[in-house]
């Protein structure tokens, strides 16, 4: 197994105060080849689920493991180096300078971990491919589309050849091709290369493109992949099951 949460919970708001609970006892898996998609409403706890899968937040109570290591106990140095080299985060604002050229931007996280630039440009060129964004190589940074910044993104985020890919609402505002292309190309990094992929959506139906099992997210707590209400109530969101289960 590559990624565990056990009971996680997490608050924020000021020492002594009711703050806000963000993560409420939550509990999944991702293992290799596998593609997670977790939805929810805007403040569910995405995001704050994604920071805490890479070492950026540590919950207040539960645990997370990391190919079977403690993740939340690691020191702030091994979590960084994680994050350089096996862990890696796609957020939906795009970083780089807007005049940087594509290739260089994808290239930077191996320069920034001092690798040699010719190794750092070939990698690059090779995610970019990957990606099937080698079109942008010489392209500036402001001159992408929407959907080929996300691609971008995600081929700065497999230049260091990750294990565990970690991805915030890569299909938002795309269009519906942009959508499928986007969930295809998470499924395939996965299955292809056995990462483990986790992705958030506010919509369901793009993560059911493509994902090998669907999470729901909501108030911090995960509901399963039939939301209902306390009082049995559907709630505003279509019924989902893991492709796995469909499939057996």
């Amino acid at each position: 197994m590559i990624l565990r949460f056990c009971e996680v919970s997490k608050r924020f708001g000021r020492p002594g105060g009711a703050g806000r609970l963000a993560l409420d006892g939550v509990s999944f898996e991702v293992g290799p080849g596998e593609l997670v998609g977790v939805f929810g409403p805007s403040a569910a706890g995405k995001t704050t689920l994604l920071r805490i899968a890479a070492g950026l937040l540590s919950p207040d109570a539960g645990w997370v493991s990391y190919k079977g290591e403690r993740l939340d106990q690691m020191p702030t140095s091994e979590r960084k180096r994680l994050r350089r080299r096996e862990i890696a985060c796609v957020w939906p604002s795009l970083e780089g300078q807007p005049r940087m050229k594509v290739i260089d931007h994808v290239a930077l996280p191996l320069l920034v971990d001092r690798r040699d630039k010719r190794l750092a440009l070939s990698r690059a060129r090779t995610a970019l491919l990957l990606c099937e964004a080698e079109q942008c190589r010489e392209m500036e940074m402001l001159e992408l589309s929407d959907g080929e910044r996300q691609r971008v993104a995600l081929a700065r985020a497999l230049i260091g050849e990750p294990s565990l890919v970690l991805a915030d609402a890569p299909t938002a505002n795309l269009s519906l091709l942009e959508r499928e292309a986007i969930m295809h190309l998470l499924s395939e990094l996965a299955s292809e290369a056995g990462r483990a992929v986790l992705a958030t959506s506010s919509d369901a139906e793009s993560l059911a493109l493509r994902a090998d099992q669907l999470l729901y997210l909501r108030g911090g707590r995960m509901l399963g992949t039939e939301p209902s209400t306390s009082e049995g109530q559907l709630l505003d969101f279509p019924s989902v099951l893991s492709r796995r289960a469909a499939d057996a």
